[in-house]
């Protein structure tokens, strides 16, 4: 029995493109009932063979092969051995006699491609069921140009060759049946190891030698047939290696050049000094000793062991290894059967002058344990980009990022300062002079003087960190809220070693799409509507659809000059919030108030609210009114200044009182437990995530809220009324 796995070459048109031609000349012998079939199929036509196979081509590059062409020859007397009886042609059978032929051989085909698949060593690819692959059996071959008949004049190209010619002809596909997984048998190699129910363990990849013997062993098995070593592949090694592992008088190379794979003779030497062997080599000629044994072999016989590993062998390797470990073990790496070892030699190089001299040249090299195989780091890395897989399975330690980074201000940055935000980093850099574009997860600086530096975003979002507690407090302690407020609304803050700036950025955020039509999309009457029952977010209705928008986003940090601390605004109020530190305290921070009536009111203890205090200043001659956007104005003669009606509620501690906030975060959850589904969620962190201080905060919250319910107009307004009933006093609502 000889199996094919079939050259490109054989194939008209090639294999990367359609199998049309191939399935259409297979079809040749259509009218005489032979039909294509399957793993579980029988009866398959050539339009759903070439359909099927054409298809299924996910992520295959154009020049890809797309398919295979298989075939099984069984020898002459193994036909005559599934006939049961002595014959010299297929006309001499009966036509059941042909078909149990036929039928034998089916059932054969898929024993052999139960074989091929479990020969790939793939944990998913277990049996000729995970493949997809269709097959047929023929009983004529004809001659062709290549055979002695044709050349001696005996036949004539395309005359039908007499004698038994059963045989099968088998079309696979490049890609599982399920299309998830890459398989080709043009890989000669084997792969790491796996363990194979009732047969031991056997290795990954695909060994033509393995897959010959298989199908030979199972036609024996299936039929109870003894061959003959004429009708049998015959294992054999390459005859220059073959004869030059039989000279080698010593067993370790013997065992290396035997078992492993290399991609370099100096692969070989620096394997046989780990073994313990002194090296020398003279002449073209290496010689090995160890324990007062020498030997010698030539560097061109070592050449001849030099083996360039597979595609398939490369990916496999690539998508084990960790550079993000390797790095972060500055070197030392032993991961998943991989191991990074350091080769060095001796070698003559050429000088500018033209002079030969011995140098001493070292690279580092991927030994793989599983597959028995040795290659260069800098080619797993050349393969890895130029086939777009992702060496860096994990996270650079910032030791790491550090240690190598080159550029002096961004390693400032990141070693002296501390950022609770990568934007925030990026922010200062182009402070520093920097152009910035971020693609593809790589941020890229470049600067007229300093030149380019580029770092992964995952690397530099490990930099941002959480302040602690006693920070956030200093901080806290020292920043003036009003003062922060007014002061940076005309141009800067900078005080008690606090300065603030606005940190803006472009960036995708998810924009709700609209129903079409809009909300206001006229429809019939429905006289339904008042016996529905409505429960927001469970409806198909409330299932929010969003698309990715750029926009520019800003917001406001303060920078610690004694911590070297950036943080946001935002989070040192909800900071303060959280631990009853106030940022606007009556008696600390009025200073910052300009009028000299309204800081003496502030200060009055018996003040205790609002109301209180402009009652004083209209005692004091002023007149107290309010706009429509909540600010007060106080007028006396010539004078007149301005004050924001929260920022008086703030100074009276408005919002202050621990009690009240219980009481808050209840009538809100009570609000939100009229809603299904996961609006619920959504709803309470609108309302409670937040720092408010103010009713009119808290109405902009349930608003915001609110909009995320998609629903009509008048739901949403049950809903605002009903959280209004409970969030009682803030009768704003």
């Amino acid at each position: 029995m000889f199996a094919i796995v079939h050259p490109p070459s054989d194939v008209q048109d090639g294999n990367a493109g359609s199998c049309r031609a191939l399935a259409q000349y297979l079809d040749k012998e259509a009218g005489e009932g032979l039909r294509f079939f399957s793993h579980t199929e029988q009866n398959i036509s050539v339009e759903q063979v070439i359909a099927s196979i054409d298809t299924n081509k996910q992520k295959l590059g154009a020049a890809d092969a797309k398919f295979f062409m298989l075939s099984l020859n069984p020898s002459e007397a193994e036909q005559k051995h599934l006939i049961g009886r002595d014959v010299s042609d297929i006309s001499e059978l009966t036509a059941d006699e042909r078909q149990e032929v036929i039928r034998k051989l089916e059932i054969f085909t898929r024993s052999a491609m139960d074989e091929y698949a479990q020969n790939f060593g793939r944990d998913k690819i277990r049996s000729g069921a995970d493949l997809m692959y269709f097959a047929r059996v023929e009983t004529e071959r004809i001659y062709k140009h290549t055979d002695e008949a044709v050349k001696d004049g005996m036949a004539k190209i395309g005359d039908v060759k007499p004698g038994l010619q059963f045989h099968v002809h088998i079309i696979v596909s490049r890609k599982s049946l399920d299309g998830k997984t890459k398989l080709s048998p043009q890989v000669k190699s084997t792969g790491n190891e796996w363990e194979l129910e009732g047969r031991g363990t056997v290795k990954r990849g695909f060994s033509h030698i393995n897959w010959k013997v298989r199908v030979q062993q199972a036609f024996n098995e299936s039929f109870s047939y003894q061959s003959k070593e004429a009708q049998t592949y015959q294992i054999k090694q390459p005859p220059q290696q073959e004869k030059i592992v039989a000279s080698i008088p010593d067993k370790t190379l013997r065992d290396l050049l035997m078992n492993y794979q290399f991609t370099a003779a100096n692969q070989i030497v620096f394997a046989m000094r780990e073994q313990g062997y002194e090296h020398s080599v003279r002449h073209g000629v290496h010689t090995f000793s160890r324990d007062g044994g020498t030997f010698q072999i030539s560097h061109s016989e070592l050449k001849q062991f030099e083996r360039p590993l597979s595609e398939e062998q490369l990916e496999d390797i690539a998508k084990r290894f960790d550079l993000a470990k390797y790095e972060n073990g500055n070197g030392n790496y032993n991961e998943n059967g991989l191991q990074v070892k350091e080769v060095s030699f001796f070698t003559y190089q050429m000088d500018e002058s033209g002079q030969k001299s011995l140098k001493d040249v070292s690279y580092k090299v991927i030994v793989d344990e599983q597959t028995k195989t040795v290659v260069s780091f800098a080619t797993v890395r050349q393969f890895a980009f130029a086939h777009q897989i992702n060496l860096m399975k994990s996270d650079l330690d910032k030791e790491v990022v550090l240690r190598k980074m080159k550029n002096a201000d961004l390693k400032d940055l990141l070693s002296n300062y501390r950022f609770t935000a990568g934007n925030q980093i990026v922010a200062a850099m182009k402070e520093r002079g920097y152009e910035h574009r971020v693609r593809k997860g790589v941020h890229t600086f470049k600067h007229p003087v300093h030149g380019t530096v580029s770092i992964r975003h995952k690397d530099l979002v490990n930099f941002q960190e959480k302040i602690d507690d006693a920070t956030m407090q200093d901080i806290a302690e020292r920043f003036n809220l009003y003062k922060f407020k007014k002061d940076f609304a005309e141009g800067s803050y900078n005080e008690n070693g606090l300065s603030a700036k606005t940190i803006e950025f472009n960036t995708y955020v998810k924009v709700p799409i609209e129903p079409e039509g809009g909300e206001n999309q006229e429809s019939e009457p429905d006289n339904t509507t008042q016996e529905k029952q409505f429960v927001l977010g469970e409806n198909e209705d409330d299932k929010v659809k969003y698309r990715k928008e750029l926009k520019s986003v800003s917001y406001d940090v303060i920078y610690d000059d004694k911590t070297h601390v950036t943080i946001p605004v935002s989070l040192l109020k909800h900071f303060a919030y959280k631990h009853d530190i106030s940022l606007m305290d009556r008696f600390k921070h009025s200073y910052a108030v300009e009028n000299e009536d309204m800081r003496e009111c502030l200060r009055n203890p018996e003040l205790k609210n609002v109301r209180q205090i402009n009652k004083e200043m209209r005692s004091r001659g002023y007149r107290v009114e309010m706009d429509d956007e909540g600010r007060y104005t106080y007028t006396r003669g010539d004078t007149s200044f301005k004050m924001e009606r929260r920022d008086l509620r703030a100074f009276t501690n408005y919002a202050k009182n621990t009690k009240e906030k219980d009481t808050f975060a209840d009538n809100t959850g009570r609000a939100a437990s009229m809603i299904g589904g996961s609006i619920q969620n959504k709803i309470m962190n609108e309302i409670l995530g937040d720092n408010f201080r103010t009713e009119r905060m808290v109405i902009g919250k349930v608003k915001t809220a609110v909009s995320l319910v998609q629903n009509p107009a008048n739901i949403k307004m049950m809903l605002v009324c009903k959280i209004a009933g409970f969030l009682n006093p803030f009768k704003e609502l």
